[in-house]
């Protein structure tokens, strides 16, 4: 350590805040050791107790005059430092007492004091992606389990380099031991990424990725969130009638599909197979039913040859029906059923989405054979997004890129969900002393599709990864939520958040959020966001010693997520394009 006692004196003790005033401002330029805001000092008393803090400001402060009465001035310095925890028997801690008044002993932390801050962590749970970004011979080591066990907000600005700290956190955590490389076998890491921009499968060349190409989500697995927003349009006036009429042929179809399956939860909400062209011909026929209203007639469906449909569960899945014609005859009067001419707009919205090729992976996936995807078919499904495959993954990417925007809360919300049933339904069935199965599901660019606003369009994704925000640690799902605009997401997911990996933000009402959220308030450390450099994050939360600013290492495999040079580009020669490739991958 660097011992200023001799020039300097402790002014003020407060919980946050000591105040330390250098006297000779010769004598400190003469020090080989310089204090720099973020810089670390002990302030100690003569109790062998110790406080560690972070220069957070200084000011000049003037003193006038001289013993002579020589009109002269001598500059001398006030440091605002905040405490951030305490060396008591060699050992850090955070918080805690304080020193006894007055403190007599002030020194600039040395190399040896901040190894022992964040050694404090045991061997087995060491986790580490950089150094100290005061002192880079300083090696930041965090606690694994306390940082991939609670949720993980990671902000920053565009351009920030939030893709590659991503990649590092990720690839960090999951690297398997020595012992695992030499007998060639997976650890028990489980990541999934939701992938927005298709970046990191440059970063896991090893990953399983899903796209557009082979992903196979079919609607089925929808619950009634999911289902509405995908096909009921809130705002109509008669969006109940749509609403009810379509739970009930869902619920009615699963049951014709499953009499002779064993006994199967036919719910609305379960995972079961229904026809979703059988449910719209139910819905045609409700739309265009006619009823016999005469004398001895009971108000039953009437079609066009005159018979009576007495079972619409048994008729109107299989078929799109011709019904009698209207009729005023009081003895033979035909008249529109209770939801005739309700469903035109809600119909033609589910032919339109029926008939979309760009979801043929949600509509209508097939397997291999041509043959639909039943309700047996559910493990195959779910291999997709648990790593348990052939072969078997790590990490499990989910390209987003190609999906459309208007059905991709939904799909974040399904995929979300399903994990979650899955992990759910693990712990329930594994025996005690059995290993954990913990997934981390990435969530990148989240403020898409977790929005602070509420409204319709959102409600299945918000409720899907709210609940895990909640609920997931229990079973075993830990969140890590990614976002260059924090201030735009859903507060109940990022207030769940324990830890904190932030990069510089220059939007001032995301600044003031993330501090707002932050279960630290060291300003000494949060003041700097606006000013970090690249590669330079805070590190904040109950994974680490202290709040601290970590230069993060290099990326080996990096996402591939680099910013074009505009102007270096423009300086080249022309580029002359192949225009229909370019329109064939566009229009395919």
């Amino acid at each position: 350590m660097t011992d200023i006692s001799s020039m300097a004196k402790v002014v003020c003790v407060a919980p946050d805040l000591i105040q330390i005033e250098v006297l000779s401002s010769d004598a400190y330029q003469a020090l080989d050791v310089k204090v720099e805001i973020g810089s670390y000092l002990t302030i100690s008393d003569d109790k062998g107790l110790a406080v560690v803090a972070i220069v957070q400001s200084y000011r000049i402060k003037d003193r006038a005059g001289s013993p002579s009465g020589e009109s002269v001035t001598s500059p001398t310095f006030v440091i605002d430092a905040q405490p951030v925890g305490r060396l008591q028997d060699g050992e850090f801690r955070r918080g805690g007492k304080q020193i006894a008044i007055p403190p007599s002993r002030v020194e600039i932390s040395s190399q040896s004091v901040l190894t022992k801050i964040y050694d404090s962590v045991s061997e087995s749970k060491r986790f580490s992606f950089g150094q100290l970004a005061q002192d880079r011979s300083v090696r930041v080591t965090l606690d694994g389990d306390k940082f991939f066990g609670k949720h993980i907000g990671v902000v920053g600005s565009t351009g920030s380099g939030k893709s590659c700290t991503v990649a590092k956190l990720l690839q960090e955590g999951m690297e398997p031991s020595c012992d695992q490389k030499e007998r060639g076998v997976l650890n028990n890491s489980h990541i999934i990424i939701f992938d927005l921009h298709g970046e990191y499968k440059a970063a896991f060349p090893s990953a399983h990725v899903i796209d557009t190409g082979n992903l196979n989500l079919p609607y089925w697995l929808m619950n009634s969130e999911e289902l509405g927003e995908m096909f009921i349009e809130s705002n109509e006036q008669n969006s109940h009638n749509q609403v009810s009429q379509f739970r009930q042929a869902v619920i009615e179809n699963k049951v014709s599909h499953h009499t002779s399956g064993g006994e199967i939860n036919t719910s609305y909400d379960s995972p079961a197979y229904f026809s979703l062209s059988e449910v719209i011909n139910y819905l045609y026929n409700l739309n265009a039913e006619m009823v016999g209203k005469g004398s001895g007639e009971d108000g039953s469906p009437k079609l066009k040859d005159g018979t009576y449909v007495k079972d619409r569960s048994s008729r109107y899945f299989r078929e799109r029906c011709r019904f009698a014609d209207p009729n005023s005859s009081p003895t033979a009067r035909v008249s529109g059923g209770p939801f005739n001419g309700e469903f035109n707009r809600f119909l033609m919205r589910l032919d339109a989405r029926l008939n979309d090729k760009r979801l043929n992976f949600l509509l209508g996936p097939r397997k291999v054979d041509g043959a639909e995807y039943k309700t047996a078919d559910l493990a195959e499904l779910l291999y997709q997004f648990t790593g348990y495959g052939i072969p078997k993954r790590n990490v499990t990417i989910i390209d987003l890129s190609g999906i459309p925007f208007e059905v991709l809360s939904v799909v974040v919300s399904l995929i979300s969900r399903l994990i979650f049933s899955f992990s759910f339904y693990f712990r329930k069935s594994k025996s005690v002393g059995e290993s954990d199965l913990p997934y981390l599901l990435v969530y990148e660019e989240a403020h898409n599709y977790i929005p602070r606003s509420e409204g319709a369009k959102y409600g299945s994704v918000k409720k899907a990864i709210e609940r895990i925000a909640k609920e997931g640690r229990k079973y075993g799902i830990s969140l890590m939520i990614v976002s260059q605009r924090p201030s735009e997401i859903s507060e109940t997911v990022f207030s769940q958040c324990n830890n904190f990996v932030a990069m510089r933000l220059t939007n001032p009402s995301d600044q003031q959020y993330v501090k707002r959220l932050l279960p630290d308030t060291v300003s000494a450390i949060t003041d700097g966001l606006p000013s970090l450099e690249k590669q330079e994050v805070i590190v904040i939360g109950d994974s680490i010693a202290i709040p601290s600013v970590v230069r993060v290492d290099d990326v080996l495999h990096r996402p591939d997520s680099r910013d074009i040079n505009f102007h270096t580009e423009w300086k080249k020669d022309w580029l002359d394009l192949a225009i229909p490739l370019i329109l064939e991958k566009w229009t395919k």
